[in-house]
């Protein structure tokens, strides 16, 4: 049986509920140490485990962009707290957590407060469906890419309850903007998809990273990854798709009335959603976990092979997205709509027309014809 990360929070669910049961008497013992009991640990030690990788790499991304954005600027970004800035997000977080959260007067109470909490809660379910790697997760999910993005695809109406339940015109301009430009922005990012399950035949992820083994998707769907790519600037929210948080339009946009924790749940759950869109980049068009059959295998055995290359160019991806937000300015709200309705889209069929006549000819133009194509 191969070791997954599942079957590790067992074994130390076992091991804590078996030396709690050794001390008690029966028939107490016998409750503790139950397949039950020691299934439900497990899972909640499982996800314990995701919430502090999801939030640690979520922190040191911040850092991250920063540091980036200081060298794009010609300064050094944050240095003054910790060694290199390490520690300035966590001094932000400290005063954050010290602030009130103060709700307007008008406001609609239910909403102020489970739109955030709603926001963040289902950006961080996702990571327990995306595979890191190969030890991962116990088993695939048949359609576990259909479930990431059904539950990506929330966000909409999470930033709209927020925006609206504020009572205040600026934050309501602001979730119309977002809602609207999520949903344009929804339908090239799934015809990209249509295109990747096309060529790999599946909707599972680990199917279609393990269907990159010989090439990367990349190659021959580079128009897909294009669409994918915009596609997950908007969703994201950020430069040169920022919009709905246009500082000089809309004073803060949808969270102006969110101060505190409040807010810093909303820049959290932001950071993380670069994160997720960073994986989902990875593992439909950048081989997952995996690597070219030229790099030595001393590079891809080692222990957590996987799981390092993949964080690897997950942050790759995550430069390039603060390249872009250092190199391009704010687009109008009518560019941002015009390109997602009359250019990604068409660009996302394209792709799609493409996917098909390469799975019909189950041959790429440069690599050569490859029998198990869209296998």
């Amino acid at each position: 049986m191969s070791v997954t990360l599942l079957s590790v929070a067992t074994a130390i669910s076992q091991a804590i509920l078996g030396a709690i049961g050794s001390v008690l008497p029966q028939p107490a013992s016998g409750a503790v140490t139950n397949v039950n009991t020691v299934d439900g640990l497990a899972a909640l030690i499982f996800a314990a485990i995701l919430l502090l990788a999801s939030m640690l790499n979520t922190i040191v991304l911040i850092w991250w962009e920063r540091k980036l954005l200081g060298r794009f600027m010609d300064r050094r970004g944050a240095m003054h707290v910790g060694y290199a800035g390490l520690l300035q997000n966590f001094a932000d977080g400290i005063k954050l957590f010290r602030k009130d959260t103060v709700k307007p007067r008008e406001a609609d109470t239910l909403g102020f407060w489970s739109g955030p909490t709603a926001y963040m809660v289902t950006s961080l379910i996702i990571f327990a469906i995306l595979p890191v790697s190969t030890g991962w997760n116990s088993g695939s999910l048949p359609l576990s890419l259909l479930l990431a993005l059904a539950v990506f695809s929330f966000a909409p109406l999470f930033i709209f309850v927020s925006a609206w339940s504020s009572n205040n015109k600026y934050s309501l301009i602001g979730g119309m903007r977002s809602a609207a430009q999520m949903i344009a922005y929804e339908v090239p990012i799934l015809l990209a998809v249509v295109a990747v399950v096309l060529v790999s035949g599946s909707f599972d992820l680990q199917t279609i990273v393990l269907e990159q083994t010989n090439y990367w998707f990349w190659v021959p769907l580079f128009l897909a990854l294009v669409v994918f790519v915009a596609g997950m600037l908007a969703e994201m929210e950020r430069i040169p798709f920022d919009l709905p948080e246009a500082e000089a339009e809309l004073v803060e946009g949808w969270n102006t009335e969110y101060g505190g924790m409040m807010f810093a749940f909303f820049m959290l759950t932001d950071y993380l959603r670069a994160l997720l869109g960073s994986f989902l980049i990875v593992l439909l068009f950048l081989g997952g976990w995996t690597m070219p059959g030229w790099v030595p295998a001393a590079a891809t055995s080692f222990p957590l092979a996987g799981i390092f290359w993949f964080m690897l160019k997950v942050y790759i991806v995550f430069t390039v997205f603060v390249w872009i937000r250092a190199s391009l300015p704010r687009v109008r709200t009518d560019q941002l709509l015009r390109v997602g309705w009359n250019r990604m889209v068409p660009l996302a069929l394209l792709s799609v027309v493409l996917a098909a006549l390469l799975v019909t000819v189950k041959c790429l133009p440069v690599l050569g014809c490859i029998p198990t194509l869209g296998g």
